[in-house]
This record gives C-alpha cells, structure tokens and sequence, in this order.
C-alpha cells in the first residue's frame, strides 16, 4: 500500500544512494554532514581511487558480483555500470541520501525529482550510485549548457532540503513509472503522476528556446496547471478563471502577483495553440541591411512561469499529503480541488489551506 505523511517518514528504508553532479568546484570540506544520512561531498577533495571504498564504506555493496561495477575500463567510452576516471573527475561534487521510496528500483527517478522540485534549476547528474554498484546517467545535453547551474550544493547542504526531502518522500512515488503503483492508484493518484511527469518533460526548455515556436513551453506551463486545477470532469466553462482562484488560494501567499502573472501565461499558450503566434513574429520583426532580425524568446518571463509551476506542485502534494491524513480538517471535502475551490469564499479553511502550504513554500 501507499504511505502518505508522517508514516512515510517513518517507513523510508534505510537503503541510501549517492548521486553526482558537475559544476564548479564548491569549497574545502570534504564532506558536509547535513542530517543523519544526508551528506554532501565535494568531489574535487577526493580522488576517484579514494571515492570507491568511502563509497562502498557508507553503502555496502549488494554482493561480491557487482564489485565489478563500480570502475570501467578507461577504453570504454559507454559503459552500462561504472564510471572510468576521466568521468569521475568532471564531477564537482555529490549527494548521500537516504531513497525516499521503500522498494524502489533503483530510487534514482523518485530521488531526482524531489532534488529537481527542491531547485530553482533542473540537475543533470554525472552518475548515481547504490548498493548495485556505480550507474552512468545519460546526459541530454552538452555539459557546457548547465556547467554553471549545476552550483547547487550550498543550497542542498542545508536543514531545509532535508525536512523538504522527508515531507515530500511519499510524493515522489508519483515521479516515476512503476506498474506495481499503478494497479493500486486512483483518479487523484493519476492526476499528481500526470503532473509530476509533465514537471520533469521541462527540463527540454531549460536554457534552450526556440526562435519560432518558443510558446509551446508555454502551454506545456499551462497543462501542468490544468491537470492540477481544472481537469476534474465534463465541466470545461470558465477554465482561466477557476484555475487563477484555485491557484491564488494555494500559493498567493508567495507569489501576491499569482493571478496577473497566469493571465500573462495564458495568452501566449492561446496564441500557440490557436496557431496565431506568427503574428507577434510579423510585428516585431526588423529588417537591416537586407536580413531579418528575429525577436528573442522571453527567457526571463518563461523562467518565472516556471518556477510558479514548481511552486504550486510543491504545495499541491503537500496539500495532497495534508489532506489524505486528516479529511476532517478541510471541511469533509472529496478531494484537494474541491478544497481549493471551497477556499476561495471560504476564509476559514482558506486560512488552513494558507498554514498548510506556507511551510512548504517556505522552505523553498
């Protein structure tokens, strides 16, 4: 069965896992102890031929059989387990954790994306490791296009992340695909899984736009908001207006500007799927010497859209979390969005719904 809240802390199995990333070199210590098994090493402080038995000291291998995958021949250029040395020293620094998710396989899906949900950023890790040995991730893209937002350690060597990481545990069973789960899940299960996949997709637009056609990050932005707020039945009337009131209730508190900031959103995901984006490109087109120069995809205001979209998931699942523990205190709703559309006229359980996600957000 599905663990939520408090009992999810309590189950997490003990098995922990490391994961790695690149990125700048992060300071002196050699390694931070944060909590009790959650740790954060900087790399460049260890040498590989010393990173394998710390490694194996703090998670001991499954048997002797996966001994061999730890360390790969320096020929190999893609090998499926281990890592050669001249990948190892790319690597600036790494996370211990404890696997949020009792039986996962593997627990690097469910692991990455709490630390994505957990960042202003997304991370590309270098290679991940448990009791199985040393995994190499498949990188999407060039090193060089996220060296510098890989930078994140600080931000991860703090109490923060930790009670983050503990509270939101029970969520990340929705971060990866697991038929097992599956069999067991109903309706809202499948609405957070739909959310936290399409979260995970926008990584494709991470420091990457493009010229013609950058608005369909925008619509993807406004699905994932659609499935958390709006998709709940044949009722499709008045979507913009139900979503911005059930979205303010949930994270108005942080971000005051909430609903004009949606609005901004929605009218460049309309003007993508309705196909009239072309017409922003005919007015701001300018021509010299010839040549057409073509208006530049509005990083800033993207980026800001999502991370409004990293916020209200975050306090969505908490409030999921919240909700599924104890029915009673939100008014005997049937699910999270009836919660949130009773809080728009209802001060008291707005002010719940407010206590509840402001602790999340707040460690965001």
């Amino acid at each position: 069965m599905r663990a939520t809240g408090k009992s999810a802390v309590k189950a997490m199995a003990s098995k922990s896992l490391f994961i790695a990333f690149t990125g700048p070199e992060i300071g002196e210590d050699p390694i931070v102890e944060i909590s009790t098994g959650y740790e954060c090493w900087n790399l460049k402080r260890c040498s590989f031929d010393e990173f394998i038995p710390a490694l194996q000291a703090k998670i001991s291998p499954l048997n002797d059989n996966v001994l061999k995958n730890y360390r790969a021949a320096d020929a190999d250029p893609y090998p499926d387990f281990g890592i050669r040395q001249a990948d190892y020293e790319k690597c600036s620094w790494g996370l211990l954790l404890p696997s949020p998710v009792p039986g996962a396989l593997g627990g690097y899906g469910e692991s990455l994306f709490l630390l994505n949900l957990y960042s202003p950023h997304f991370l590309y890790p270098m290679f991940g490791a448990n009791d199985f040995g040393i995994y190499r991730f498949q990188r999407p893209k060039s090193p060089a296009l996220f060296f510098a937002q890989q930078d994140q350690a600080s931000r991860f060597s703090k109490s923060a992340f930790v009670e983050f990481h503990k509270i939101l545990a029970s969520a990340s069973l929705y971060s990866a695909w697991d038929t097992s789960r599956f069999a067991q899940w109903h309706k809202e299960d499948w609405r957070l899984f739909t959310a936290c996949q399409l979260f995970a997709n926008l990584r494709e637009y991470e420091n990457s736009k493009q010229l013609f056609g950058w608005q369909r990050e925008s619509a993807d932005l406004c699905t994932i908001l659609e499935t958390l707020f709006t998709a709940e039945g044949n009722d499709n009337t008045e979507i913009g207006y139900k979503l911005r009131k059930r979205l303010a209730v949930l994270v108005s508190q942080r971000i005051p500007s909430i609903e004009e900031d949606i609005k901004a959103l929605y009218k460049q995901r309309s003007a993508f799927v309705h196909g009239s984006f072309f017409r922003q490109f005919y007015k701001e087109i300018r021509v010299r010497n010839g040549l057409a120069e073509l208006p530049k995809p509005p990083f800033d205001f993207l980026y800001k859209q999502k991370e409004h979209v990293r916020a209200a998931l975050a306090a969505y699942l908490y409030l999921h979390r919240a909700f599924t523990e104890d029915r009673q205190a939100f008014a005997a709703c049937g699910n999270v969005l009836e919660v949130l559309e009773r809080a728009i006229i209802d001060t008291e359980l707005r002010g719940i719904v407010t206590k509840q996600t402001s602790y999340i957000l707040g460690l965001l």
